[in-house]
Formats: structure tokens, sequence, C-alpha cells
């Protein structure tokens, strides 16, 4: 552990920054050829598990056991692969054209509607995943799990001052009008503003694990000389973008993790000012005055954004209260809900919401009468259930639970893995009125955060056992 890193942990952290960079500034990994290139990337990820393996075979104390932890993933992949020999829909030609039929006798089994994108999400989702879960396997120092998350901040940061000059320029595509958003409410690279505010709650919550992490002005003047200045400068810069963005919930769980993280950072001053013989006012009432001033700052920088959703949502409340009902996506979650008790043990198979939720689909445009369509159920963990069923939801649930059962006392650990999975912990519950993973760039960035967290815990126990 004393040693620096060797290079098959370098190779780890820079094959993850490498996902998380390109997939950030290639349209969020929204579009086909960027969900292929992370895939070829991604690609590389089984080979950097078996050289961490074969490097440090001689540790019976670690790579089997966090081995095992794969378990649950083999099994969701298996159930996925295997669905795949047995497609749930057949094509049939009616009144001159083919079309989808759904076979009615693989309620009970594994299938897959569409085996095809069942294969490519797979693909996708493994890529991701087994690149991150490297990062228990290979990295063995603190400092570059640091360099890593500081990395990803810092792209976050610039991510942030592009979007905000783009927005503020008036540009009505990506890149300046150079590419063309299919979504009017994009923000800097990202086709989707929901996406945009789910990747900065995730940066947020990396850069106050950073922030936190640093002792109180250890070996440093003070506070204005030293890197917790950039820390807080770099966390106004990123939360600014989302009320920027116009994304209002995700708004709200800013709102809420920055709040903590005040209340959080009022007790470090009055416990360092207690531990110093010195008053903590004054060091607490510049805080407030900073906050002060920061909330009046980005009111005047998002003033127009702002106003234009509380506009939205006024008019929103109106309607709803008209009608009597929560509005169409209450009714898409209902149809959707439908669709997935149909198949309730397996699913319709990954990649297969698109195409076969246009036979449960019960929405129509006001204009046209057409069906409305849905490539998306808005909500991560239906679609999940959905697509692979209660035995997929398990399977995904016990691959989250797996690598934090090799933590013991996680609740005692340090407050960088704290806040990561603090980040993480919001995505998931905001994944059950949106789909935040719909974006690979949230969903490197998600996965990036959890298994820094795991890693950071286990050094952080390793060193109370020792």
């Amino acid at each position: 552990m004393n040693s620096g890193p060797s290079r098959l942990e370098i190779l780890t952290a820079l094959h993850v920054a490498l996902l998380g960079l390109f997939s950030s500034w290639a349209i969020g990994g929204g579009v086909g050829w960027a969900r292929l290139v992370i895939c070829i990337i991604g690609s590389l990820a089984p080979l950097i598990t078996l050289a961490a393996v074969y490097e440090q075979r001689a540790d019976r104390h670690h790579s089997p056991r966090i081995l095992h932890t794969l378990w649950p993933l083999l099994a969701f992949n298996a159930l996925v692969v295997f669905g795949t020999f047995q497609p749930s829909l057949r094509v049939a030609f009616i009144e001159g054209g083919n079309v989808f039929v759904p076979r009615n006798d693989l309620s009970f089994s594994p299938s897959s509607a569409r085996p095809e994108l069942a294969r490519q999400a797979l693909w996708l989702f493994d890529a991701i995943v087994l690149s991150c879960f490297n990062l228990l396997l290979a990295v063995n120092h603190r400092r570059t799990l640091r360099t890593l998350l500081l990395v990803i901040a810092s792209n976050a940061l610039v991510l942030a001052v592009f979007g905000s000059i783009q927005k503020f320029t008036g540009a009505n595509g990506l890149f300046f009008n150079h590419v063309a958003s299919p979504n009017s409410s994009f923000f800097a690279s990202f086709i989707y503003h929901n996406h945009w505010g789910a990747f900065v709650v995730l940066m947020l919550a990396v850069c106050l694990g950073l922030l936190f992490n640093l002792r109180p002005w250890s070996g440093y003047r003070d506070f204005w000389h030293s890197p917790a200045l950039a820390a807080v400068i770099a966390i106004f810069f990123i939360a600014v973008t989302i009320p920027l963005s116009a994304s209002r919930s995700c708004s709200a769980i800013a709102l809420l993790l920055l709040t903590t993280s005040l209340l959080h950072g009022l007790r470090r001053v009055a416990h360092h000012g207690r531990s110093q013989g010195k008053s903590a006012v004054g060091p607490m009432t510049a805080i407030f005055l900073t906050v002060i001033v920061a909330i009046a700052f980005l009111f005047l920088l998002a003033r127009q954004s702002i106003e234009m959703r509380l506009t939205d949502t006024h008019q929103q409340l109106a309607h709803m209260s008209a009608e009597g009902s929560i509005g169409g996506r209450a009714q898409l979650y209902s149809d959707t809900w439908h669709m997935a008790r149909d198949r309730p043990w397996f699913g319709w198979g990954l990649g297969s919401y698109g195409t076969v939720f246009s036979f449960y689909n019960t929405q129509t445009s006001p204009i046209d009468k057409l069906p409305v369509y849905y490539e998306d159920a808005h909500s991560d963990w239906l679609q999940l259930f959905a697509e692979t069923g209660a035995i997929g939801i398990v399977a995904y649930l016990l691959f989250l639970a797996a690598p934090l059962s090799t933590v013991r006392r996680l609740q005692k650990t340090s407050a960088l893995p704290g806040y990561l999975l603090a980040g993480c912990g919001l995505i998931l519950l905001y994944a059950w009125i949106e789909f935040p993973f719909g974006s690979p760039a949230v969903t490197i960035a998600f996965w990036t955060c959890f298994f820094c967290a795991v890693r950071w815990a286990q050094f952080d126990q390793h060193e109370r056992v020792g």
C-alpha cells in the first residue's frame, strides 16, 4: 500500500476517466454512435479485470471476496442472454405491412421482444459497470481515486461553464448550433435537461466529498489560501446550471444535498473552533453571508429560467386542477404497469420498452389523435421491471448491495464515500419518477461514484482494523 500506483492501477483509472469524459461531451452518450464508442472502449474492461485478478492472485483477503460480488451481475446477464433465444414477439403481415405481434406462451420464462436490442443494451450496461467495478479490483491507493474524482469534477466544471455561455448566447442547438438537438430543453452537451441535472447532482456529491475530505486548513494559512476555496467556487458554478437548465426536479434534489452539506459545514466549523479554543461566530457568519450572496447571484444568473419554470408549474397545476388528474405522466406509469403485469417474473426483455409499450399505450395527441410515442417510461425502476421482471429487479438490487456488504459499519466511514453514496442514493430515488439512467454519461458517473465510495470505505475499514 505504501508503494506508488502500479501501471494497471493507473490504466484502470484512466479507462474510467476516458469513459466519463467522452460520454459527457458526446451528447451525453445519448446518440447511437456515442453508445457504440462507449461499448467499444468499455470492452477493454474484462481484460483489465483478468489482469487485476492475476496481479492479486496471492491476496486471498481481497480479490476472491470482491469477485463474489459479481454473481448478481452474472445472474442478470444470464437472464437477459437466455431471453434473447426466446423472442416474445413475432412478425406478422397485416394490412399490407409487417407488424410485431405478441406471443402468448412465454409469460413465465425469460424472453425478449427485440433480441438484437437486448444484446445492445446489455453490452452497454456491462461495458460501463465492469469498467467501474475494476476500481475495486485494481486501485490500491486513495490518491488514485482522488485524482480520478478531481478529473471528472473538473470536467463537470468546464461543461458547466460551456453550457452557461451557450445558454446566455441564445444557442438553439448543441455546441453553439453546430449540432441540432432533438429536444429544445438541452443544456451543455446533454440533449435532455433532466439528464444534465442528474449528472450535476452526482458531480456536486463528488465536489462536496472532496471538500469535506480536506482537514480544516491542514498545511494552509486559512480557508482563503486552501483548496477549499476552489472547491466552493466550483460547487457554485456547477450548481447554478441546474436552475439555469430549467430542471425543476433536480433543482430540488440539489437544494436538499447542498442544504445538508451547509449544515455539515457549520457543524465542522463549530467543532474546529472548539478544538482550537476560538469562537466560531465569525466563520459561521461569513458562511451565512457567502450563502446569501451566492443565492442572490444564482437568482440573477438563472432568473429567466426560474421564472419560466414557475410559470409552467403554475399552468400545469391549473390544468391538473381543471382535469381532476395529475396529467399524462400518471397515465404513462399506469400503462407501463399494465405492460409489466403481463410478464411479471422475467419481463419483456431488456431494451424492449419502446417496441412493446405501443401495445399498451392509451395516450393520444390532442391535435391529431394519434398515439403518443414513448421510448422511455420516464421511470427507470418501472421500466426495468417491465423489461426484466421481478427476477431482474432482484438481481440488480443484489448487485448494488453486494459491494456494500464488503464494508462493515458503513455508516462510520469518512465524508467522501458518504457524499458519493448520498449522491447515488438520490439518483436511485430520482429514477422512480424520471429516467436518469437513460443517459450513458449519468450511468457512468453513477457507477464511478458508487465504486469509488465502496473502495474508499474499504480503505477506511482497513485503517480501523489495523
